[in-house]
Parts: structure tokens; C-alpha cells; sequence
């Protein structure tokens, strides 16, 4: 699976946490296992996905958030 492909998913997965009355931090090792890939990757993909502003993580990429700019990039 291409970086761009793992992104959308990610964006997806994230996406799918808002459907919570209360949504919470997403885990990356989550994100991973539902991916098949290492936590490490994932963890890497968040923190470049943060600097672009479609996600808000903690610094080690370990927990993320969709941002507004995130939802919008789903919708193209």
C-alpha cells in the first residue's frame, strides 16, 4: 500500500472516531493493527500527517484527532 493510500485510511479510521458521543485520542498501535502495519510506521505517518494539519497528535505520534483540514481532504 502506497504512503498516500495509509494516510486516507488513517484519515478514515480517524473519522470513524467521531461517530462517538464523546470522541477520544485514537492509539496509534490501534491504528496499526486495523493497517497491518508496524506501530512504528504508523507512529512516523502521524507525525508527518500533524506538520501538514489534517491531524493533531502528541509529539511521539502516539495518540491523534482529525483536524478540520483532515475532514476536508476526505471530502475531495
Amino acid at each position: 500500500m502506497s504512503i498516500r493510500e495509509n494516510k486516507q485510511q488513517i484519515l478514515e479510521i480517524l473519522v470513524e472516531n467521531l461517530k462517538n458521543p464523546q470522541p477520544q485520542v485514537v492509539n496509534s498501535e490501534q491504528i496499526a493493527n486495523r493497517l497491518n502495519m508496524s506501530v512504528q510506521d504508523t507512529c512516523q505517518l502521524i507525525k508527518i500527517m500533524n506538520e501538514m494539519g489534517v491531524v493533531v497528535s502528541d509529539i511521539e505520534g502516539q495518540y491523534a484527532l482529525i483536524t478540520q483540514e483532515g475532514l476536508c481532504c476526505l471530502s475531495q
